[in-house]
């Protein structure tokens, strides 16, 4: 996918916003009493854990924690909207509502089990603050047991676990928040984001969808919705949400809505909206490099050679804008040219990957092959479990009609991952280079099975079928 100038996001997304640490837990116990843990500080939450041990031994209390820090074991006798009536030694005592913390009715094992979970739970939080992520999820983890169903408690262990790189765990508590508060819109957000920094964009645009029905005019998730949109192809639905946003003079957005539309293949919606920019006294550069990739796609290389170099005047970015200048000159066939922009590029950013890609296209179109295959393994040594550059080494192999070759690399990124559809594909044409008419078929078969709507292998069998059947029809006349 070619990103024709790129996605820009006001709204960058830098990693996991963790929930606000809410010290309140809700424990489900046995006897359906609920206790609401109020989330003390962790010397009181010790003085109140020690406090309870010096209780006397009897297995069922009725135990009123007061906010000044104190409590008392007692037997309630009457209980109202605004006092709790108590037996005490002196006689019966009304305490006023207001001044009570919690009341506890159950066995005092439960109590313990409860104020323990409750000191793992601060502690949790503490620890998440320091930015001490996979410390703050073990002693959360500490928190769950059996009847534990808090969202707050697996909201905090999401964040914990997507803090600390553990986007499946992180998912999972995520989703168990879900379970309990479908309509948490802390929680589906950072549960889009979890989606969107693990690039699966997929999911990120279900939860971003859900969000948006809750926050329908929240600007950052529609915009957060748009670009994942885009990254999984739907490049009309981001065209759509970008161009809404850019209506509210948000520029950055409508160039965002033209490299949707050119993605698209919507060259006149994209002009149309780039051009009011460059009407402006005070042009935005990227609206350039927006407008000659148009130009270059309807193939007026004049014109986009033109806006390519008002873009190197205009766009302090000059990378993208060279990388641009390399594209129009490989589709031009000036090889020397391309070679020069994607260099110029590579000055500038020398991790740049789309100026390698792009210089790699230019050893290919000059035959350079061995040039093209050194850059691939080159990239392939940044990014070893990326399939995708092996499979073009294998495909630089069949260009240089080294199908042996090419089958070894096809063959190693099966070794790792037989679901591949494309790399069966691709193993079937090393085959069929062999003349192996058999093992091709049964590859594009292989294929087919995984992904029955891949074009290459849909044609290819075809292709080799025909020759097949026309091979027999010959054998069948020449007797």
């Amino acid at each position: 996918m070619v990103e024709c100038g790129g996605l820009e996001n006001r709204y960058p997304r830098k990693g996991i916003i963790g929930s606000n640490p809410i010290l309140s837990a809700i424990f489900q116990m046995k006897n359906d009493d609920t206790v609401v843990a109020q989330g003390w500080s962790p010397t009181v939450a010790v003085l109140a854990f020690t406090f309870f041990f010096l209780l006397s031994a009897s297995s069922h209390a009725e135990i009123i924690q007061l906010k000044n820090g104190n409590a008392i074991e007692t037997k309630i006798l009457k209980e109202n909207d605004e006092f709790v009536t108590v037996e005490t030694v002196g006689g019966k005592v009304k305490i006023p509502k207001r001044d009570i913390q919690t009341i506890w009715r159950g066995s005092k094992e439960e109590l313990l089990e409860v104020r323990g979970k409750e000191v793992y739970f601060t502690k949790g939080v503490e620890l998440y603050k320091d930015g001490r992520f996979q410390e703050a999820a073990e002693n959360f983890e500490q928190v769950r047991g059996p009847g534990v169903t808090d969202a707050i408690l697996y909201a905090n262990l999401g964040s914990a676990y997507a803090s600390s790189g553990e986007t499946q765990k992180a998912a999972e508590n995520f989703l168990k928040a879900l379970e309990q508060k479908p309509q948490d819109t802390d929680v589906l957000l950072n549960l889009s984001r979890l989606y969107e920094s693990a690039n699966d964009f997929k999911q990120a645009v279900t939860f971003y969808r859900k969000l948006l029905t809750l926050k329908p005019d929240d600007p950052g998730i529609q915009q957060s919705l748009a670009y994942c949109d885009y990254r999984t192809g739907d490049f009309l639905q981001a065209a759509s949400l970008f161009q809404a946003l850019g209506k509210k003079n948000d520029s950055v957005s409508v160039c965002n809505a033209a490299a949707a539309y050119i993605q698209a293949g919507e060259l006149n919606r994209a002009s149309a909206i780039l051009s009011p920019l460059l009407e402006n006294p005070f042009p935005i550069p990227r609206a350039y490099l927006l407008m000659a990739e148009v130009a270059r796609l309807r193939k007026d290389y004049s014109g986009a050679e033109d806006y390519y170099e008002k873009a190197l005047r205009n766009d302090p970015d000059v990378v993208k804008v060279n990388i641009g200048r390399g594209r129009l000159y490989l589709d031009m066939k000036e090889w020397v040219k391309a070679e020069e922009a994607f260099r110029g590029a590579l000055v500038k950013d020398p991790g740049s990957l789309d100026a390698v890609r792009g210089l790699i296209q230019v050893f290919i179109g000059k035959e350079e092959f061995q040039e093209a295959i050194a850059q691939y393994e080159r990239l392939a040594e940044k990014d070893p479990d990326n399939p995708a550059i092996t499979s073009s080494i294998g495909l630089v192999y069949l260009k240089m009609n080294k199908p042996k070759a090419a089958l070894e690399i096809f063959q190693r990124i099966l070794a790792r991952n037989g679901q591949d559809a494309k790399a069966h594909t691709n193993a079937g044409l090393a085959y069929a280079l062999m003349d192996d008419a058999d093992n091709a078929l049964e590859e594009w078969d292989r294929a087919l099975e995984l992904d029955p709507k891949l074009e290459p292998a849909l044609r290819n069998k075809a292709l080799l079928e025909e020759v097949m059947q026309g091979n027999k029809n010959e054998k069948t006349t020449s007797k």
